[in-house]
């Protein structure tokens, strides 16, 4: 009998936590959908309440509960006090700049981030030809200061490209935070019901479902911080080009660090004639066994070559004689 109440407790848990995200759902979209959806809710969670109980307070404990849940108070929303829903927007944007100088432009762009307390969550410099220079910025600033961010990035060069978009993010919001609520308050009653357990059996049955909630609350946590992030800070794509030398003029910054690139070259020079060096003393080393060797064989056939040699002239004066 003990069981049947326990496994009766967490059952009554579960629809009570998926009635509640329901209806946090539907009263996003439509209060008066929500309205009706809390109602059914109410009555649902009157039959379901446990022990003896009058009609009144059957009513009272179906609307703490809700409360409890995530789901908006149904007295407030009968009563027209309910909060109006937030909008939640993933704003985006991108900008292609032709610009004088990549590197002093990207200098810039760093100021501006950091004075609106952004970030440059990736960056990438790129040789286009000899010294023209372009990069990729990936910008992330507060959702609030993103309008005046791209106006600002116009100003530090010609604007070849703009584009800016948004996304609508509401629905998803307010139900991933609306069940999440739920399944942490169904993680609080089911540790709970874990202290009322009187036996191995009971304790079990209770920590497998409550190991199975608290991972469904760790993977929603994980998306809901994400969306949280997308939705506070907007995303800017800010690709820059320097502009191409003009062939028509004379252009000085040819001999722009001169004295620099020049002495780049002679230590990359004498850095390749010791790395050549290296490699033929480390071919030489390795080599050298099979060249001991070698000598040896050859030492001794030589040797063998020259008695022959001199035995044949000392048969041939010993003819003559």
């Amino acid at each position: 009998m003990k069981i049947k109440r326990i496994l009766l407790i967490i059952a009554i848990a579960m629809l009570v936590s998926l009635t509640g995200a329901v209806l946090t759902s539907c009263a996003a979209g439509n209060i008066l959908d929500s309205q009706k959806g809390s109602s059914d809710y109410l009555n649902e969670s009157m039959e379901s309440y446990p022990g003896d109980y009058d009609s009144e307070m059957a009513a009272e404990y179906a609307m703490d509960t809700a409360e409890e849940a995530g789901a908006p108070d149904v007295r407030k929303v009968q009563n027209g006090s309910a909060g109006s829903a937030v909008r939640h927007i993933i704003r985006n944007g991108s900008m292609d700049l032709s610009v004088k100088d990549t590197r002093e432009t990207i200098q810039k762009v760093r100021e501006l981030v950091t004075d609106a307390e952004g970030i440059i969550s990736n960056s990438n410099i790129y040789e286009i030809r000899e010294g023209q220079y372009g990069a990729n910025l990936t910008l992330r600033v507060p959702e609030d200061r993103f309008d005046a961010m791209m106006v600002q990035l116009e100003t530090l060069g010609k604007v070849k490209n703009t584009q800016t978009g948004m996304d609508d993010v509401t629905m998803q919001y307010i139900d991933l935070e609306s069940r999440l609520n739920n399944q942490k308050a169904q993680e609080e009653r089911l540790v709970e019901i874990l202290e009322m357990a009187e036996n191995v059996e009971e304790v079990l049955e209770v920590e497998k479902e409550l190991a199975r909630i608290r991972g469904e609350i760790e993977a929603m946590t994980s998306q809901f911080t994400y969306l949280k992030d997308q939705v506070t800070y907007g995303t800017i794509y800010l690709n820059l080009r320097e502009e191409a030398v003009s062939t028509e003029n004379i252009s000085p910054g040819v001999f722009h660090n001169l004295g620099e690139k020049t002495g780049e070259a002679f230590i990359t020079s004498i850095n390749f004639i010791l790395n050549a060096f290296s490699y033929l003393i480390i071919a030489l080393s390795a080599m050298l066994p099979i060249l001991v060797v070698i000598g040896i064989i050859a030492l001794l056939v030589w040797l063998l070559i020259r008695r022959l040699s001199h035995r044949k002239q000392e048969i041939e004066e010993t003819k003559k004689d």
